[in-house]
């Protein structure tokens, strides 16, 4: 155990200098009594960084064969790669972030993927597919994940509420859109969001009707 020879204290540990002075300690060190505990956010930034550095690099590395060892014309896919990695490390770190609301996290994921698979769709040739099963699928998913986390969840607060809202908006919007620009049904999974969507409003209107209304009064200010 290690003593201050100006203090006449013993210090425990490996601490090289006295917590009352500041001044060097003298004698033999002991092992720490307790571990070295790292905190969450360190672990979660480590983290990070390393998912950032192996994705990067494998993006960097798929520009490399696209563009120098690929000879001839033809869709340069690493665009598409590079595009994904950064909708992956976007959200990564919004799940990484602490006291995050839910809700909010899966609207945000909800419009991030459906942006991304949608650009992705287009530079590939635009076959429909991200617009006609991809996104209602998505959105079908969000609205059944916020749905049961807003009865099962005791946090879930009228906050939440508010973006399940725009989740059904977003399921029923399009699929109006879809109606009025072409002649035929839309597709078979914008019918199963728009059935997704009114099951679910009719859900908030009569679980959480109360909740919803007061949570708009106090944003509008009422």
């Amino acid at each position: 155990m290690k003593t201050c020879p100006h203090c006449h204290i013993q210090v425990g540990g490996s601490a090289q200098y006295c917590p009352l002075c500041q001044n060097p300690l003298v004698g033999t060190p002991e092992p720490d009594r307790y571990p070295k505990v790292v905190p969450p956010a360190r672990q979660a930034s480590l983290f990070y960084r390393i998912a950032a550095f192996v994705l990067l690099g494998a993006a960097v590395i798929c520009g490399v064969v696209d563009y120098i060892m690929i000879e001839g014309r033809h869709m340069h896919w690493s665009l598409l790669v590079l595009i994904g990695v950064v909708g992956v490390l976007m959200l990564l770190r919004a799940l990484l972030r602490q006291g995050r609301n839910a809700p909010k996290l899966l609207f945000q994921i909800l419009i991030g993927t459906s942006l991304i698979v949608t650009f992705a769709d287009y530079y590939a040739g635009w076959n429909g597919i991200a617009i006609d099963a991809i996104v209602p699928i998505l959105c079908s998913v969000t609205l059944v994940l916020n749905f049961i986390f807003a009865f099962v969840n005791r946090r879930f607060t009228e906050n939440g509420l508010v973006y399940l809202l725009l989740n059904i908006v977003v399921g029923v919007v399009p699929y109006i859109g879809l109606t009025l620009r072409h002649s035929v049904r839309p597709p078979m999974a914008w019918v199963i969001c728009l059935i997704i969507s009114m099951i679910t409003f009719l859900g908030l209107v009569i679980f959480k009707g109360r909740s919803l209304l007061a949570e708009f009064e106090k944003r509008l200010h009422l």
